[in-house]
């Protein structure tokens, strides 16, 4: 089934759920709180590199793109993004964009971002957590783009970390440029005087609250100073990092300067 045919399936399935919901009427309020184990859903179409691992998603397509999940349940409103429109909800409902598993040989090619905390001007204190993350989007077009859902932050006076991520109702599935996950990731953090973050090989990837493959990691930074992340990708090649510096193919790093009481800043090793 081609994309522009899929599309308009699932379009057509998602409008026949919105008539049938119109006379019912969402649920009182913004809903169920999620279980503290609810995961959130992939949304952006994910390219599986030497296998997938943890709480990625599964049906990923091995000569193609897999099957698009539509979303589950009945969507919610009262969100202040825009409190009369409905969402489905990320750890409320459960969706899935395409997938599709690759082998190392088949040569993908990703750019590697750094999270905004890392890049940007957030400061960064010894002894309070800093968000380590990586994400691998792809470079090398071999399977073109796949479909998905935007997801957006739904409550935008909060944190990040504390707002909920959802997804339009109806949703409809959009052609996106999909993620990457390297299933023999590695990552290493090293700090002065010869400390060294406790980091469990190949990492687990996550799947952030817009629905995106990521590499993170949460780390505790004993004391100030210049601390070298470096991540390893043995299965892909970095063609692009957009801050720090990508060597020999297949290793993206950063030096980040963590503060004391005041804060640190961020650079390039």
């Amino acid at each position: 089934m081609t994309s522009k045919t899929l599309k308009s399936a699932i379009w057509l399935t998602m409008m026949a759920s919105a008539v049938a919901l119109a006379a019912g009427g969402p649920p009182e309020g913004k809903g169920r709180k999620p279980p503290s184990e609810a995961t959130n859903n992939l949304s952006v179409p994910a390219i599986m590199v030497a296998g997938t691992a943890g709480t990625l998603p599964a049906g990923c397509g091995a000569e193609g793109w897999g099957d698009l999940q539509a979303p589950s349940g009945i969507p919610l409103s009262g969100y202040p993004i825009e409190p009369l429109a409905e969402y489905f909800v990320q750890k409320v409902h459960t969706w899935q964009a395409q997938c599709v598993t690759a082998a190392p040989e088949d040569a993908i090619s990703v750019n590697a971002a750094w999270g905004d905390n890392l890049g940007g001007d957030a400061k960064l204190r010894a002894g309070s957590p800093i968000r380590v993350e990586l994400v691998l989007t792809d470079s090398s077009g071999m399977f073109g783009q796949g479909l998905g859902y935007t997801v957006v932050k739904l409550e935008p006076n909060k944190l990040d970390r504390e707002s909920a991520y959802g997804t339009l109702a109806p949703a409809i599935p959009e052609d996106m440029t999909p993620v990457v996950h390297d299933g023999l990731t590695n990552l290493q953090i090293t700090g002065p005087d010869g400390w060294q973050a406790s980091v469990t090989n190949p990492l687990k990837p996550e799947i952030n609250a817009t629905g995106k493959v990521v590499y993170g990691y949460q780390l505790i930074a004993p004391a100030p100073g210049d601390y070298v992340i470096t991540f390893t990708m043995p299965s892909v090649t970095i063609a692009s990092c957009d801050v720090g510096e990508c060597s020999d193919g297949h290793t993206a790093s950063l030096t980040i300067t963590v503060g004391g009481g005041g804060g640190g800043k961020k650079g390039g090793q």
